[in-house]
């Protein structure tokens, strides 16, 4: 290490000319970084209800659909004013380029058709043909549309308050193109009298993607909160800058490499920025502290910097290495988002590694040597010097009582744990009072939910859909969905299919049944199938082989949905046993949704034993011995129980943002641990006193420990004024995480050491130490 680092020091200027040159050309991939959140880089793609989702989408569409509510102030919509704007906004929906446009769907639509008897037996034609001259004919329309149950909940509100335009879009742009297309439409259509309101993925996509480009503003707050507490630290100028200038630059790397990859930034990556930033800066101070102490000895600017790095760099290099290993376990997640910020992190903290070891000591070596105003200023702090003097003489004089404290605390917290649940709805990531939300209250008070369950009846040939038991269990199964409190509506092809009978035999009511053959089935849908443009479409293919059961509800939460599931398969294995078909429950939000609760519990764990396995092994290896690995995880430990306990007494969900802290946090708290252990081991070869080495360690890489876990928790501090709930949630668990990793690093640790006293850390000749570092190579220069 000190011939690597003379070797920085001699080639300064070259080595700085390096970095930047490979900082110039990551900068230049930049702009291939682009915001955009996808709906299916949230979901666990192996699991089977998104799998279902997926299959249901692709079959029948509606995989990226956008809903349009129309909302009068006064009255309802059976008024000419609301169904000319109706019209007027499905038809210019159709003429957008990225629409699909057989699958827009209002009742102004040819698509959407009123099934009735005629003379001729049975007659189908578009709902809104024309518009009613008088109020009799309106009159005659509402009592129509309301009283048939097609539509009723889905394209209108029950009692007429409200209509849905319904639009599916390709996949071929981001979802902020697919809004703003829509918006552009709505916009003239607003007024006075009628609210309009968007919903559906790309709306949510969209309100992500703008709470993500608030990180342009978030993160130069954080570099100004990391700069002031850098200021803080040092009291130099110099000082502040230089770790700033090795985040960033870190940064510079990290997301050049991300635009090298073409990769998005969503709104999980979009946090790579702050965290690497944290991190690395961070480790740059750990350098310049010891830094300070080696001048201070010394007197040499270019012998201080090798000495400091020479001491410090194995330890920048193990906490760096169990860092980006940390990170890089969430790239073991079955969700695409949390495995590219994994990635992301782990190319970051790598990245920052080789800046901290290259730039950051070759630009130390070049800047002015400290005046003797500047190093007394970097020693002041007589605050912190105290609280760590008290600190000291506390786990020295009362280790006993220090561990009994702790257990206290993780008892407290563990039976807070207890009280965590799992939540992954995605429209509680936003606050209430955004427009989204807003507009997700008035869809589901006046239409039939915003939440989705896609049902899958599948049969073993073409045909099978069309006989006359099949339809009649489906139709069962209709009717057991609806007496469900929590749905609103539930529309599927035995509805049409029921609609045409009665119809057929002259709207009598005792007809609304599933026709008793397969034949006379067979030409009802062939008679509808001659009225127009093919509605079927989204609910059965066409060799009737395959139809979708598509219900909406108005609530997502997990412990409803998870029953319902459990109910309709209990009920759907009785009801269509013998019938030749399976019944494949849990497609749409609601499957969706409670997958990735099962999913981040699952591998909430797994990841949380993959990273205790990193840092254990990692730990011991570096220190040759199994009771470092222990004693580096029992701080960590205490802060994940802390953490965990929190979220219970807060009755913060276990959610897809809040399941990637611990891995985060607990990746940047094991550096406090390996710095303060590492300079422990070196005061144990210059001092005969566990006591004393244990006084300076706190003294001196306490002090860096207490500077570097301000600027994480404050630098995280920033994310909640996004205004974005996930990440407020992300951004205030991890600052206290960090902090307690620190705070019980600096206790926990000295008190085991102190009660237990291992071997490893017993006084002991030394191997070598810093001052004897001679430079015979290395100018002042």
């Amino acid at each position: 290490m000190q011939r690597y680092v003379e070797f920085i020091v001699r080639r300064r200027r070259a080595v700085v000319i390096a970095v930047l040159s490979v900082t110039v050309l990551l900068g230049t991939q930049l702009r291939y970084v682009r915001i955009e959140l996808r709906e299916r880089n949230l979901l666990p793609q192996t699991h089977p209800h998104v799998q279902l989702h997926n299959r249901i989408m692709e079959i029948f569409g509606g995989d990226i659909t956008l809903v349009i509510g129309v909302l009068p102030r006064h009255g309802d919509i059976f008024n000419p004013s609301v169904l000319r704007k109706i019209g007027r906004i499905a038809h210019a929906v159709e003429q957008q380029p990225d629409v699909i446009r057989d699958s827009v769907l209002s009742i102004a639509s040819e698509r959407v058709k009123l099934i009735r008897g005629s003379a001729e037996g049975m007659d189908v034609h578009p709902v809104l043909a024309e518009i009613p001259a008088d109020d009799s004919a309106m009159k005659k329309l509402k009592e129509t549309v309301l009283g048939e149950q097609l539509y009723r909940g889905t394209l209108v509100g029950a009692d007429g308050s409200a209509a849905a335009i319904v639009a599916e879009f390709t996949d071929k742009v981001p979802y902020k193109q697919m809004v703003a297309q829509v918006e552009r439409v709505v916009a003239p259509e607003r007024d006075a009298d009628t609210d309009i309101i968007l919903g559906g993925s790309p709306v949510v996509g969209a309100a992500g993607d703008d709470y993500t480009a608030t990180m342009a503003i978030l993160f130069p707050i954080a570099v100004v909160v990391i700069a002031l507490i850098h200021y803080e630290a040092f009291r130099t100028l110099q000082a502040m800058f230089l770790p700033l200038a090795t985040a960033l630059i870190s940064v510079a790397w990290a997301l050049g490499i991300m635009g090298a990859l073409r990769e998005p930034m969503d709104t999980w990556s979009a946090l790579t920025p702050v965290v690497i930033l944290a991190v690395a800066a961070g480790h740059a101070v750990q350098i310049l502290k010891r830094y300070y102490e080696e001048f201070a000895l010394v007197g040499d600017s270019a012998q201080a910097v090798v000495r400091s790095v020479t001491a410090v760099g194995p330890t920048m290099i193990t906490a760096g290495l169990i860092a980006a290993a940390g990170f890089g376990s969430l790239a073991t997640f079955g969700v695409t988002s949390v495995r590219v910020l994994g990635l992301l992190l782990t190319f970051g903290i790598l990245s920052a590694l080789l800046v901290e070891m290259t730039f950051t000591p070759a630009c130390r070596a070049m800047l002015p040597t400290p005046g003797g105003t500047e190093a007394a200023r970097e020693k002041e702090g007589r605050l912190l010097k105290a609280a760590l003097e008290w600190i000291a003489g506390l786990v020295v004089r009362q280790p006993g009582a220090v561990l009994v404290g702790t257990l206290v605390v993780v008892a407290v917290f563990f039976a807070g744990a207890l009280l965590l649940h799992v939540d992954n709805s995605f429209r509680n990531w936003f606050p209430e009072s955004s427009p989204l939300r807003r507009a997700d209250v008035q869809f589901n008070k006046h239409l039939a939910g915003t939440s989705t369950l896609s049902i899958l009846v599948e049969g073993r040939k073409d045909g099978d859909i069309e006989e006359p038991a099949v339809l009649e269990a489906i139709s069962d199964l209709e009717a057991f969905l609806v007496r469900r409190p929590e749905m609103g509506a539930v529309v599927s092809i035995a509805d049409y299919v029921k609609r045409m009978h009665s119809a057929a035999n002259a709207d009598a009511p005792s007809f609304y049944a599933v026709p008793p053959t397969k034949d006379l089935i067979a030409q009802y849908l062939f008679l509808y199938s001659m009225s127009g443009p093919d509605d079927f479409i989204s609910i059965v293919d066409a060799g009737y082989r395959q139809t979708v059961v598509r219900a909406y509800a108005k609530a997502d939460h997990v412990e409803v949905a998870r029953t319902l599931f459990d109910d309709l398969d209990a009920y759907a294995d009785k009801r269509f046993a013998g019938l030749g078909v399976t019944v494949h429950i849990a497609g749409g939000s609601l499957g969706a949704e409670t997958a990735m609760n099962e999913s981040i519990v699952h591998e909430k764990i797994l990841n949380m034993i993959q990273v205790t396995i990193i840092i254990f092994v990692l730990s011991a290896a570096v220190f040759r011995s199994l009771v470092a690995g222990l004693i580096v995880l029992t701080p960590l430990a205490v802060a994940v129980v802390v953490n965990l306990g929190m979220m219970g007494f807060s009755r913060t969900p276990l959610s897809l943002s809040t399941a990637a802290i611990t891995s985060m946090a607990v990746s940047i708290g094991a550096d406090f641990a390996i710095y303060l252990l590492f300079r422990l081991h070196e005061e144990l070869t210059r001092t005969d006193s566990v006591e004393t080495a244990l006084h300076t360690s706190l003294l001196t890489s306490g002090k860096a420990i207490f500077f570097v876990s301000s600027a994480v928790s404050l630098g995280y501090m920033v994310l909640p004024f996004a205004g974005f709930s996930a990440w407020t949630q992300l951004g205030v668990l991890t600052a206290l995480m960090a902090a307690v990793s620190a705070l019980a690093t600096l206790t926990i640790i000295p008190a085991l050491i102190m009660t237990f006293r291992p071997r490893l850390f017993a006084v002991r000749a030394p191997a070598w130490r810093p001052e004897e570092i001679q430079l015979k190579r290395v100018s002042a220069r």
